[in-house]
């Protein structure tokens, strides 16, 4: 977890400030983003500092972060896409976190509902109306499984290198 939050909070904690700070959402996209983030950093926070003290709960404890970061992914996303593009991004990240902690299957699920959710959100804002951007749309979704799928590889690599004591 201490992976995740050195390089994967910090960006997420940027991405969504720049949403917010760089364009211009509504009032109620601005407080309501605000809200879900501060709520998700002391989240993840306190899991990040709590897994190897609840060590029986730390599987548990993994799932959920990547399940609550892809609930709180879904707002986010849907308050700050209109106003700020990158958004989609933030479906990167519970995948990325399944990949570290989670078998092959069920990162493939987190991914493909990621990006599932993703597109359904486009789909309603009306994102396929034009080839161009719907085609974006599904890129950037075959992203999310193409980099779950490449960041378990590369978890998976290091644990057997670990395992070989060629670590």
């Amino acid at each position: 977890m201490q992976m995740l939050n050195r390089y994967f909070s910090p960006f997420a904690l940027l991405l969504i400030l720049s949403a917010v700070c760089c364009s211009d959402p509504e009032p109620f996209a601005y407080r309501l983003s605000l809200a879900i983030l501060l709520v998700a950093s002391l989240v993840n926070w306190w899991l990040a500092a709590n897994t190897y003290r609840f060590i029986r709960w730390g599987r548990i404890m993994r799932g959920l972060q990547v399940w609550l970061n892809f609930l709180w992914a879904v707002p986010l996303f849907y308050l700050l896409v209109p106003y700020w593009a990158p958004m989609w991004l933030l479906f990167v990240m519970p995948s990325a976190t399944a990949a570290l902690y989670m078998n092959r299957v069920q990162t493939v699920g987190v991914a493909f509902v990621s990006a599932a959710t993703m597109l359904a959100i486009f789909h309603h804002n009306g994102v396929f109306a034009a080839l161009t951007s719907g085609g974006m749309a599904v890129v950037q979704a075959a992203f999310i499984v193409i980099f779950a799928l490449f960041v378990h590889a590369l978890a998976q690599n290091a644990l057997r290198l670990r395992d070989l004591g060629q670590i």
